[in-house]
């Protein structure tokens, strides 16, 4: 007899169930993030490109670059988790199949990107700290008092002057310290998220192979006894 599979999700939740409700979640957090992204371009336009006395700020066509580039990336996501509940729904192995190695795909890619961003952001926060000092020395028109003159040091970055910088250092800190635990806490539930997926997929292809199994066996238990019937 052939061992039941039992394995859920989350401990509690059927898998095929719960495989879905993950797919319709990453569908709509990707919806989510891309709408977003939109609504606040202009706003993240204005603060890439911002021309600063310490700092070299990105042009137009390498903002457009990698604003259309996360865009297309979460827009084809989504797409991917649309053909995987339309998979799951209709429970073609391997249109499960398919959706596994995708959806792993761009785990590991969205991994890759984020932890790398999130490692250039912590080893340069000295270089943001900068910059949040020169945009509070404009903000507050403190450019023109010689305390707040940007400093030249020779072959290194424009240092924004002040003397107290306490509040740009705590916030970039903070920065750091939420971006990684929202990094890596994502990441994981993508992973298990993915891992989920492969185990339905799993499940699928134990199926198949135990009907294909049964049928087999069918099959052999019919040409005993028709055997049988002809040697009597």
């Amino acid at each position: 007899m052939a061992k039941k599979y039992t394995e859920k999700v989350c401990c509690c939740i059927p898998t095929r169930l719960g495989v879905f409700m993950m797919s319709l979640m990453i569908f709509a957090i990707y919806l989510a993030v891309t709408t977003l992204l939109f609504v606040y371009r202009n706003t993240l336009k204005i603060w890439s490109t911002l021309e600063q006395n310490v700092d070299t700020p990105l042009t137009e066509s390498a903002f457009n670059g990698i604003f259309y580039t996360f865009v297309s990336l979460f827009i084809i996501y989504m797409l991917v988790s649309i053909f995987g509940m339309i998979s799951i729904i209709k429970q073609q192995r391997k249109m499960v199949r398919i959706y596994h190695i995708l959806n792993w795909f761009f785990v590991l890619l969205l991994l890759t990107i984020t932890v790398a961003c999130w490692i250039y952001f912590k080893v340069n926060q000295d270089t943001y700290i900068n910059d949040c000092q020169d945009l509070r020395n404009m903000n507050a028109n403190s450019t023109l008092n010689p305390i707040y003159t940007p400093i030249q040091v020779p072959g290194k970055m424009i240092i924004a002057g002040g003397t107290d910088k306490n509040y740009c250092i705590d916030l970039i800190r903070r920065l750091v310290i939420g971006s990684g635990i929202c990094v890596f806490a994502c990441n994981f539930i993508q992973l298990y998220w993915a891992r989920s997926i492969g185990v339905y997929a799993t499940y699928l292809k134990r199926h198949f192979q135990h009907k294909r199994l049964q049928v087999e066996d069918d099959d052999d238990y019919e040409d005993l006894v028709s055997a049988k019937r002809d040697y009597k």
